[in-house]
């Protein structure tokens, strides 16, 4: 099974993707595999599992992963303004 999720927030994509590292460079291949990409302001997360549980899994903890940086980062671009 796999999804594909594209999300466009201009510039803190590059960001958010040295935040998503970590745990991207993680192997688990028994839960699947998960690879970011980036291009014209939009992170791309491409997810593969072996079922459709693990993939539910695994896409809802990275939107989890992607919402929590993104407030961060909001939050702190917010702080120094």
């Amino acid at each position: 099974m796999r999804a594909e999720i594209k999300i466009c927030i201009g510039g803190e994509v590059e960001a958010l993707i040295n935040a998503l590292l970590a745990e991207v460079n993680q192997p688990a291949p028994e839960r699947g595999m998960v690879n970011l990409s980036r291009g014209d302001g939009c992170l791309m997360l491409y997810i593969e599992a072996r079922d459709l549980s693990s993939l539910r899994a695994l896409v809802s903890s990275y939107l989890y992963l992607i919402h929590a940086a993104y407030s961060t980062l909001t939050e702190l671009r917010n702080s120094t303004q």
